[in-house]
């Protein structure tokens, strides 16, 4: 009897999940064999390599594609998204082919990873990469945080069409060449999925097709957090039954464990395992009764063993672990975690935690962990760090945390920090006692900046989320919460706000007319909508929340370090943010060490001047600018009121009014420059490009300037300094004799 785990695209590529480990751990423990399979950071590792990249190239074609574009007079909206992907393959497309497989060493390796520069070049390198890969699929869009393609993940229909769609699933041909070779020379009898995010649906089923296409007769179950929302939903689809056999609903332990003995023994009987839909013999849609959670306590410690542990593209293992499961609080009106979880709050004790960190730690040759808990219960942030420490444990470690005012004196902050407590993220979501009492959140917003301040002066670097939108909040209150995070910047290194958005799964949904919840808007198309979009009776408009949100990020990336341009790896890699706190030992430390050192200020020579010449720079003429066109794209947000709640992507019917409302694109020359040490892109005028020409080791500054006519002299001698500030000039102290006058 065999067992085959699999996490499907696309998760995170910077660790591994939980939901496997735990799985795994259970029926080994029950004398089952049981083989993982991580096809997320499989595929990962497969799209970005050299050989794939150049395949990627070779059908997208950037060069013939981008003349076509060159060629208008002017660009709707469709053209310029294509213009700024294609300009940008046109630079750079041979470039990323070629570096991309060094890129993932340096992310995978201690020394070089931690070489600020070197891991801003292979993240950089990464993500073109993806851009490149996702081009062959367009409009479908791989990213480091997502999959999302034009069908809809809240249509049943278009989730069936997506899974035989060759041109747009890049999942069809990976599985066929990779993780369907692995299912068939395992041979498994029970094949259990972990469907945990939206991005993972359309993958998810594409590889359910081909597993039955191969062995009709295998168990293929489906279960995680996604399931739970949509299981119900998604059941009433008859195709969706020559494709899975079940759906495990909350926890998956037990009704795995059950599966397993009934095929094992020949007497599987679906109705008697619950937490179960099946389909009966006469057709009939079968939901089995909810079990009883599980004891967590008597659960074994995950086991990651099988797992490719070395391709995550990190340079040490940060390991997930359970110690509770459930929220102690358990009142927030807008929260649906009992839907995920099941009922109730449970957790592990303090001495199998640290156990369990024990065993990880020593197997896997690792001190990292995340704890991957709705809240940090008040009895563990006390006693945890002192059973740390009593174990003798060297680790460094993260969590979510409710921002309990009387459980986080300086005490206990300072006793985190010294068990190894790097990072800690609270809910802090408003400044407005009145919005915070309406969201049943049991907290003061002056006492949480207080808990904030502890923390920070204990070393652990803040993240808080923050919610926008929330039903009856005034634009004067969303304003506050940004006034407060604002002011209190020196405290807080992350800020993760968002958009409220109505999850039928929700108390407030069911109470909507308490909070002044006028009309909502269902799809009728959308058989597996969860979240809507509404009409609230007072408080600010859905369009307002929408400006003031665009407003929140633009700030945050004006005023917070992490969110900054050469910094935005960090917020969106937080696994790599986390060890970076881990290697400097403080924020404070790797601020003042990393982030606020110039990373072009080590390039600059201090001697006198001499001719300026060019780096090793790429550039390409392009008959549009795409400086403008970048700014206007990334503006679009502002256009549109349609709530892209699963994807990113503009769906049709938006396309086809921005393609016929926006102001088209004149033709305007710009140039697009690849920095090759730093995998940069800028776009320059056409006068910049002129003056970066004229650097080519002949001429001093005021020859390459003189070029320029007399009035115009001191904004060319400006530019010509910022080009070599960038380090795209090796201007031999020029800058030096410029800064003393």
């Amino acid at each position: 009897m065999k067992v085959a785990l699999v996490f499907p695209p696309q998760g995170h590529f910077t660790q591994p999940y939980l939901s496997l480990p735990s799985l795994a751990a259970f029926l080994r423990g029950h004398g089952f064999e049981v083989h993982q399979l991580d096809e997320s950071i499989g595929s990962y590792d497969h799209f970005l390599s050299r050989e794939r990249l150049e395949r990627s190239l070779e059908r997208v074609a950037p060069e013939i594609a981008l003349a076509a574009l060159d060629g208008r007079e002017e660009l709707d909206f469709s053209a310029m998204e294509r213009y700024q992907l294609l300009s940008e393959l046109a630079l750079i497309g041979r470039d990323v082919t070629l570096n991309i497989d060094e890129a993932k060493r340096v992310l995978r390796s201690r020394d070089e990873f931690y070489d600020y520069e070197r891991y801003l070049w292979a993240g950089r390198t990464i993500e073109q990469g993806l851009r490149l890969f996702s081009a062959e699929y367009a409009p479908s869009r791989l990213t480091a945080h997502g999959f999302v393609t034009r069908y809809s993940v809240e249509r049943s229909s278009e989730i069936i069409a997506a899974l035989s769609d060759e041109r747009e699933n890049p999942y069809l041909e990976y599985f066929r060449e990779f993780t369907l070779p692995r299912l068939q020379a395992i041979d498994p009898d029970l094949i259990g999925i972990s469907v945990t995010f939206p991005s993972q649906a359309i993958p998810a089923l594409t590889l359910c097709r081909l597993i039955k296409r191969w062995k009709p007769s295998v168990h293929i179950t489906l279960g995680g957090g996604l399931l739970a929302y949509v299981a119900d939903k998604l059941s009433k689809r008859p195709e969706i039954w020559s494709l899975i056999d079940s759906f495990v609903m909350l926890e998956g332990e037990g009704p795995l464990l059950r599966l397993a003995e009934g095929i094992r023994d020949g007497n599987l009987d679906l109705s008697t395992i619950g937490n179960l839909i099946y389909r009966g013999a006469s057709g009939e849609v079968v939901k089995t009764p909810r079990g009883e959670p599980l004891d967590i306590k008597l659960l074994p410690t995950p086991d990651f063993d099988g797992l490719p542990l070395d391709k995550y593209l990190t340079p040490e293992l940060v390991l997930p672990l359970a110690a509770t499961r459930g929220c102690y609080w358990g009142k927030c009106v807008f929260c649906t975690l009992y839907t995920v979880i099941g009922p109730g709050y449970r957790g592990r004790t303090i001495a199998q935690t640290v156990e369990d960190m024990q065993k990880l730690s020593a197997k896997h040759k690792t001190k990292h962990f995340y704890l991957a808990i709705e809240d940090l219960p008040p009895n563990m942030a006390k006693r945890l760090p002192e059973a740390i420490l009593d174990a003798g444990l060297d680790v460094s470690w993260w969590a979510d945390a409710r921002l309990e005012h009387d459980t986080f004196d300086q005490e206990v902050c300072d006793m985190l920090a010294k068990s190894g407590c790097k990072r800690l993220a609270f809910g802090y979501e408003s400044a407005s006692r009145r919005v915070l009492a309406r969201m049943c959140k049991g907290i003061d917003p002056d006492a949480s900046m207080e808990l904030v301040r502890r923390v920070r002066k204990a070393g652990i670097s803040v993240t808080l989320y923050a919610m926008i939108g929330f039903p009856t909040e005034t634009r004067e209150e969303a304003e506050m919460t940004l006034a407060a995070i604002l002011e209190n910047r020196d405290l807080i290194q992350e800020v993760s706000a968002r958009v409220f958005y109505l999850d039928e799964s929700s108390e407030i949904y069911r109470r909507r007319q308490e909070f002044d919840i006028v009309e909502v808007y269902p799809d009728p198309q959308s058989d597996l909508q969860v979240y809507y979009d509404f009409k609230p009776g007072s408080g600010m408009t859905r369009r307002e929340a929408r400006d003031v949100y665009l407003e929140f990020t633009k700030k945050l990336r004006s005023h917070f370090p992490v969110f900054q341009n050469t910094n935005m790896l960090y917020h969106e890699l937080k696994s790599h943010y986390f060890l970076y706190l881990a290697e400097h030992g403080s924020w404070e430390a790797l601020r003042d060490k990393v982030l606020s050192r110039e990373v072009s200020g080590t390039r600059r020579a201090a001697v006198g001047p001499r001719p300026l010449a060019v780096r090793a720079l790429r550039t390409r003429e392009l008959a549009f600018d795409r400086a403008r066109i970048d700014q206007r794209l990334s503006s679009i947000d502002s256009f549109t009121l349609r709530p892209r709640y699963q994807s990113d992507l503009v769906d049709d019917e938006d396309r086809a009014r921005f393609d016929r409302e926006l102001p088209r694109e004149p033709r305007e020359g710009s140039t697009l420059l690849y920095d090759a040490r730093t995998a940069e892109l800028h776009c320059i005028s056409p006068a910049a490009a002129a003056l970066l020409l004229r650097c080519d080791g002949t001429r001093t500054p005021e020859q390459v300037i003189e070029i320029v006519p007399q009035p115009v002299r001191a904004n060319a001698r400006d530019c010509l300094m910022e080009l070599a500030l960038h380090g795209w000039i090796s201007e031999g102290g020029w800058i030096a004799e410029e800064q003393r006058r």
